[in-house]
């Protein structure tokens, strides 16, 4: 799919200013175009009157005005919005190979479930992953697949490698994401951790809930969310929940407001869904390079058809002002995310595109 941003302007070769930033897969914009390449003299996109042997439209926008008058357009290259990141952080400890109520092994569910978060929101979340301990005992984990754009198959691979074993040491493990995420450019959109454990932190004395390693882990999360970067605290299990107050007192210093408890497959499947929900940068989002002057005068495209704007957000489009955005909504969204749609085109000037009423 290709992306394009058009200022229309009844002076030949005025200025564009006006960019699109659009998902890191659309190619550049093509070369220049006439106004008539998008509506022929007198033709109407949803304006309630047509002009001069021009056609009729629907949705209660305005006239383009004539191609002679609007006689040139300058497209320009789109810049790609990066999606936020996400390290999964993933106890692999020994207590990982024990049982579920089902009967089937945590790792192997966990394990799946991971699979499928990492494929189902591909081009929406670059994810990385850390796995600990590193060894058979308590050594800190680290990162086996770093954070990239598009990166469910390396992590496939990390994580159908890896067998459960040793301890839990929670704390060093999220220091290290930390010392990661430092040495990697800040994304802009957003870095996050998603914190998945079956117990407590240990390696230390794991009888004493007062424990440095439950308190060095708090003072990591905390270190982590001081960066800008907030934890997201999943415990999964049978009997997880014995432990809620570690497990609260995490995602309080994540930011997170509270943890995620799965005892059930299932359950571990609507938890992660939930956190990649609240993270994910939609796909149907764009960004505007520049504040347009008059929301009014932006017309968008799906292959040279126009879309309507439609402030309820049922369908179409709308203009975000506090993200200088555009999100596509209901059926226009699916539409775009179904690979169906070749081209996305917003133009700025001679009247805008159609709204709905």
């Amino acid at each position: 799919m290709r992306a394009t941003v058009r200022r229309r302007s009844p002076r030949p070769w005025a200025p564009l200013r006006t960019a699109l930033a659009a998902a890191a897969h659309l190619a550049p914009a093509a070369a220049l175009a006439a106004c008539s390449s998008i509506g022929s003299p007198g033709s109407v996109t949803g304006g309630a009157d047509a002009g001069a042997g021009g056609g009729g439209g629907g949705g209660g926008g305005d006239e383009f005005v004539d191609a002679a008058v609007c006689d040139q357009v300058e497209p320009i290259e789109i810049t790609a919005v990066p999606p936020p990141d996400l390290l999964l952080v993933v106890d692999k400890s020994g207590s990982m190979e024990e049982p579920l109520g089902t009967g089937q092994q945590k790792w192997q569910v966990m394990r799946g479930a991971l699979i499928d978060l990492v494929t189902a929101y591909d081009s929406g979340i670059n994810f990385g992953l850390a796995l600990y301990p590193d060894d058979d005992t308590c050594a800190p984990g680290s990162v086996r697949s770093a954070i990239a754009p598009q990166n469910s198959s390396a992590i496939t691979t990390a994580l159908n490698a890896t067998r459960p074993d040793g301890g839990t040491p929670t704390h060093t493990t999220l220091q290290a994401a930390l010392a990661y995420y430092n040495s990697i450019p800040v994304n802009p959109q957003g870095r996050y951790v998603l914190l998945a454990t079956d117990g407590q932190p240990n390696c230390k004395n794991i009888a004493d809930p007062t424990d440095p390693a439950i308190n060095e882990s708090i003072q990591a999360i905390t270190a982590l969310r001081n960066a800008g970067i907030p934890t997201y605290v999943l415990g999964f299990g049978d009997g997880i929940n014995s432990d809620p107050t570690t497990l609260q007192a995490m995602a309080n210093a994540g930011g997170t407001l509270t943890y995620y408890a799965a005892n059930s497959p299932a359950e571990l499947q609507a938890a992660l869904d939930a956190i990649a929900g609240e993270i994910n940068v939609p796909s149907c989002t764009f960004a505007l390079e520049e504040v347009p002057e008059d929301v009014g005068e932006l017309g968008v495209y799906f292959d040279d058809v126009p879309v309507p704007r439609n402030p309820s957000h049922a369908d179409g489009w709308d203009y975000d002002p506090a993200t200088n955005s555009i999100t596509f909504y209901g059926a226009t969204c699916d539409q775009l995310q179904s690979g169906s749609v070749g081209e996305v085109r917003v133009d700025y000037g001679c009247g805008g595109g159609p709204i709905v009423k």
